[in-house]
């Protein structure tokens, strides 16, 4: 005769059960974290391979940040994502798997009042990376930035004008903000959004992905300052830290070089 569980035995399992669960519960939530970690690392780095085949066959100089172009007869925005697009397979790795706020770049365009973005294969319409502003700048002439002259006295960048190509960053985890906010943002700020604990990654001219400490920027009540970005999204602003190039900077952008006493600037 088969005898049945006690009521003190199924709680016993029961609560070795709950007991188990709770140990493995954030074992297997640091494993998912740290595969997307390394999922948007590797996405970051199929970026820096496509900007650096583009650089190789555009006589060593980098794309244009976006610009005023046309389509059908109609106007539209190139961004430097979809000049890129021929060396990549697919737009999903614009998109890291850990951003809760990803930015929705056709809404952008529609809150800034500007035509919509230029169709590309596959289409650009969601992103998580922003360039370095900087290193693939906005290119001059550009009557996207001065729709008066163009002239902006920013012309495309060379390869050869870096010269701390493993310091200076290409792309990364950030977004494109609205001006105003708490931060007093101004429009087309580039800041970082840590997606991963307190790391921001990052893709260096040189090809390697890495990722970048921030902190919190707060103000003086000790409260994190924010904003929003282009499709009204909310935001949080933080500060690159633990030294580097961009270090107490919201945004990776700019080209380093030294100065007289050693220090990194950027310009």
């Amino acid at each position: 005769m088969r005898r049945a569980f006690t009521l003190i035995e199924l709680l016993v399992v029961v609560a070795i059960v709950a007991i188990l669960a709770a140990i493995l519960f954030p074992v297997f939530s640091q494993a998912k974290a740290a595969a997307q970690s390394s999922r948007c690392l590797s996405q970051l780095r199929q970026i820096g391979t496509s900007l650096q085949l583009y650089v190789a066959d555009h006589d060593d100089t980098y794309p244009v940040a976006f610009f005023w172009s046309e389509h059908d007869g109609l106007p539209c925005i190139m961004t430097s994502f979809q000049t890129m697009q021929p060396y990549q397979r697919s737009a999903l790795i614009l998109v890291c798997p850990t951003d809760r706020a990803v930015l929705d770049y056709v809404a952008g365009t529609q809150v800034m009042r500007f035509p919509a973005p230029c169709p590309s294969s596959p289409d650009v319409r969601r992103m998580s990376y922003q360039p370095n502003l900087r290193l693939v700048d906005v290119g001059d002439p550009n009557f996207l930035v001065n729709p008066h002259t163009g002239q902006t006295g920013r012309p495309v960048r060379r390869a050869s004008e870096v010269e701390f190509p493993a310091d200076t960053a290409a792309f990364s985890d950030a977004t494109i903000a609205l001006q105003g906010g708490t931060a007093n943002y101004t429009t087309y700020d580039l800041p970082v959004q840590p997606r991963h604990r307190d790391l921001a990654h990052a893709v260096w001219a040189d090809g390697h992905a890495q990722p970048v400490r921030t902190r919190p920027e707060l103000d003086a009540d000790g409260t994190q300052l924010g904003g929003l970005q282009l499709d009204l999204q909310p935001i949080a602003s933080w500060l690159v830290s633990g030294g580097g190039p961009y270090s107490g900077g919201r945004q990776l952008v700019g080209i380093p070089y030294r100065a007289a006493d050693g220090s990194w600037a950027l310009r």
